[in-house]
């Protein structure tokens, strides 16, 4: 490939990026020496200018016809499903995930685009409710469009469906949006917007700024003229992003996702395999790297030796490589941050007393392995909720095993982390399975499921406990049928 097509631009109408701006490389995480792209550093004024354009546009995509905007994600979809073989394999190349994970994330896009276009856009109405007076009859109307939607989507996990999920109902609501992709991958992400003014969006409905989150994200965050501002994060960014956001004086919708620590607890009364398929799957699955991932398997403790013997030796035929080949279940670390991320924390359990069991080296010594960031997949056994692999996202492949004696330690556990997003219990008990449900203060229980994966109605739902923020559930507000 030409060096001139690995050059990457932004989506700013007919906005020219400055001579004087920085560029930075894009490289594949299975092999190191492929450049996949190059994208501009942008600054402050850039993000002005987007967000002068985003203003502008909102102006006529407010009152578009809602039919009109449900045809156009409609043609989205169509396009996207046209092109997920080269999309699904882009992915893989810039996250390095699996072709058949990346293949699926393209699909949830599609799905995505066609579940707001038909089950939004057209049936989202008003209401008629009641009176207590006589002759009186209360109609309510559709909440009007907010205006420019900053979209901070850091996570480069899911570089597709993450940020769809926030920019598909933005757009679909008469909003325009203004987008800072994950800085690791935006190559995918100029993909989907690519998709979308080839379906007809009109310019400058949503407009694509790459850069550090330093100053392009606290630009958007900060603008003035933003309306509201969605982020997916870190637990202690998204702190930030909220403070900020609450000395402004002025009111800003927001929403924020930031992150997991999530269990899965098997029962006496469950099935020791299906709970080993389904913990393999959602702790080493996606490398690890998803904030819905298991990063903690709870076990009874005169199950322990049984259950920890045969997970182990389910972790073995696990096959590290390229996501590109064939057969393949586990790529590399996206990124060498996340690389020497995990490979600390790997560290740290070992200071800590905890036993590592399986794994928790670099994978290294042949061509496929010697220039890409691949880590084994790693099993801590022994695991107390005072260390922190126990308490603090990883965002790897590595599960930290933990016994309890009874049901309400088991809750005890679960809950004695400051995230709250998912957990899932494996058992044959329904009582047992709503008693727990009831006792953990998490945002999703799964039963008898992995803890991977949501159903696209019921993303972004599920908020952090502890977390003293002020949010204001923009997404039921805006979407309100088709999330609640």
């Amino acid at each position: 490939m030409h060096e001139n097509e690995l050059i990457k631009g932004v989506w700013i109408k007919t906005y020219t990026i400055p001579k004087d701006r920085d560029y930075y490389d894009i490289r594949n995480p299975a092999d190191t020496r492929q450049l996949i792209a190059r994208f501009p550093r942008l600054k402050r004024e850039d993000v002005k200018s987007a967000i002068d354009v985003a203003k502008e546009a909102f102006a006529k995509w407010s009152t578009t016809l809602p039919v009109e905007r449900a045809n156009i994600l409609y043609k989205t979809a169509f396009i996207i499903e046209s092109r997920a073989n080269d999309m699904a394999r882009l992915l893989t190349l810039e996250e390095g995930k699996t072709l058949a994970d990346s293949m699926f994330e393209v699909v949830r896009t599609v799905n995505l685009l066609r579940f707001y276009a038909g089950g939004l856009i057209v049936k989202d109405l008003g209401k008629v409710i009641p009176s207590q007076d006589k002759n009186t009859l209360i109609m309510t109307m559709r909440e009007p469009p907010l205006g420019v939607v900053g979209v901070i989507t850091p996570p480069w996990n899911f570089p597709l469906s993450l940020p769809a999920w926030k920019i598909i109902p933005a757009i679909a609501t008469g909003n325009t949006v203004v987008w800072k992709p994950a800085s690791i991958t935006p190559t995918i992400a100029h993909e989907l917007v690519k998709a979308f003014y080839d379906a007809g969006l009109p310019e400058g409905v949503l407009n694509f700024v790459t850069g550090s989150g330093g100053e392009v994200g606290d630009e958007l965050v900060m603008n003035k003229d933003i309306d509201a501002i969605t982020f997916t994060g870190s637990l202690q960014v998204g702190k930030e992003v909220n403070e900020k956001i609450g000395k402004q004086n002025r009111f800003v919708r927001v929403q924020l996702e930031l992150g997991g620590k999530n269990a899965t607890v098997l029962t006496k009364n469950g099935d020791i395999n299906l709970a080993i398929e389904q913990v393999v799957r959602s702790a080493f699955g996606l490398t690890g790297q998803a904030c819905t991932a298991t990063s903690r398997f709870l076990i009874p403790e005169d199950m322990h030796d049984e259950v920890l013997n045969k997970l182990i030796e389910r972790t073995k035929r696990i096959v590290v490589g390229n996501g590109l080949k064939q057969g393949v279940d586990m790529g590399p670390l996206a990124s060498r941050e996340q690389f020497e991320k995990v490979l600390g924390y790997i560290e740290l359990g070992k200071q800590e007393g905890a036993r590592l069991v399986y794994g928790g080296s670099v994978i290294k010594g042949s061509e496929e392995f010697d220039h890409g960031y691949f880590v084994q997949p790693t099993i801590f056994d022994g695991v107390t909720k005072d260390m922190r692999i126990a308490r603090e996202e990883i965002f790897g492949p590595v599960l930290a095993v933990m016994t309890y004696r009874t049901l309400d330690e088991a809750i005890d556990i679960v809950n004695s982390v400051e995230y709250g997003l998912i957990t899932g219990i494996v058992t044959r008990d329904l009582n047992e399975a709503m008693r727990f449900s009831q006792g953990v203060k998490v945002g999703v229980v799964k039963i008898n499921k992995p803890t991977i994966g949501l159903e696209p109605g019921y993303h972004m739902v599920a908020l952090r406990r502890r977390v003293m923020i002020f949010i204001r559930r923009w997404v039921r507000r805006q979407f309100n049928s088709s999330l609640e």
